[in-house]
């Protein structure tokens, strides 16, 4: 896949979305589905949320995105029983990634969903409408590698200069890529990045026409546990706001009460899986086609966690996002504040258990 020419920025936001991370359509999501007792497909039929952002009655059906690494919350139903009292349906849809994701919320066929630390920025280069929501803060690390074959030639990350490394540009494997190259004095137009969809990139990667892949949990475990590859660097110790929650700046705001109360769901469970890993991975195994003691161990790398929109997650982002245009990986300055709240909007949404941790 050769690289799209972004230097002129007369271009649609949509082409220009595309451009940033290689999408043929937003509509590479996987799959659709609903929990409010009848068929729904969100990603098509963009009149089935009756939403009138100047009533807060008027909501009848609450859409939201999640990725294919899996969603707890979604599995147990949490935000279902949340919001069925007071009549509102929920639909789910599942995304390869975080930008098909984030261009589903700029089109509005989504409300809220999350994704990494490098794709709202993208998304902002963009001209979208998004806002940062919440901080989920990054796991271990160890769930995400630079990986070669095990008979690979290649033994350092300096050695791949001049190679064929395969990762989802847009995504958070752009940043991480970006800093581990960083580390041994290489940069990014030093390799020759092919952007591919992780399953593309795992094919080209085991074909062996790509040197190096970014490969991420359960699969990493997969493949660590036959022991057909090497970790060249796995993201242990690269400094990363984490991921967040988006939402657009209309639906925040004219729907606090009710993100607020989705977003303690999402808490809530996964205050309940940290302490209960062996029974969440029970649930996450079967659904994202692994066996339990694998999502077990990918659960324990992740961590759930939510924190607040603070001023030292703004910096964090902001530092990201001036590295990422520094290196030409975006082609123009980002500000991460214009997708940022007040403090009296982030204090009308952010639960209280999350607020307490800024």
């Amino acid at each position: 896949m050769g690289r799209p020419q972004i230097g002129k920025y007369s271009i649609s936001r949509r082409d220009l979305l595309y451009a940033f991370y290689g999408l043929v359509s937003f509509t590479t999501l996987v799959s659709c589905g609903t929990n409010n007792g009848s068929t729904n497909n969100s990603s098509t039929n963009l009149s089935t949320n009756v939403t009138n952002t100047n009533s807060k009655a008027a909501i009848k059906l609450i859409r939201l995105g999640y990725q294919v690494s899996g969603d707890l919350t979604h599995e147990k139903g949490a935000i279902e029983k949340r919001l069925a009292p007071q009549g509102i349906g929920v639909t789910w849809s599942q995304f390869v990634s975080g930008p098909p994701l984030l261009e589903a919320l700029n089109v509005g066929s989504i409300d809220l969903g999350p994704a990494g630390e490098t794709p709202p920025i993208f998304a902002q280069a963009a001209g979208t409408n998004l806002i940062y929501v919440v901080n989920i803060p990054p796991g271990t690390g160890e769930g995400s590698a630079i990986i070669v074959l095990k008979d690979s030639p290649f033994q350092t990350l300096a050695s791949l200069k001049g190679k064929k490394v395969a990762y989802s540009r847009g995504t958070a494997q752009t940043f991480f890529v970006v800093k581990a190259l960083e580390e041994v004095g290489l940069k990014i137009s030093d390799v020759e990045s092919v952007n591919l969809p992780i399953a593309d990139g795992r094919a080209a990667f085991l074909n062996k026409t790509v040197d190096a892949f970014v490969e991420g949990d359960p699969n990493l475990i997969k493949l660590q546990r036959e022991g057909s590859i090497r970790v060249l660097r796995n993201a242990q110790g690269i400094k990363t706001p984490g991921g967040y929650y988006l939402a657009s700046r209309d639906f925040a705001t004219k729907n606090a009460e009710l993100l607020k109360a989705i977003l303690s769901e999402y808490y809530n469970v996964g205050e309940w899986a940290n302490k209960n890993r062996r029974a969440a991975a029970e649930i996450l195994a079967p659904k994202v086609k692994t066996d339990v003691d694998t999502m077990e161990l990918t659960l324990a790398r992740r961590k759930y966690d939510m924190k607040p929109i603070t001023e030292e997650v703004i910096n964090a982002q902001q530092k990201v996002a001036d590295l990422l245009y520094q290196l030409k990986v975006v082609p123009k300055p980002v500000d991460v504040r214009g997708a940022i709240l007040t403090t009296q909007e982030y204090a009308a949404i952010t639960p209280d258990a999350v607020r307490n941790k800024a």
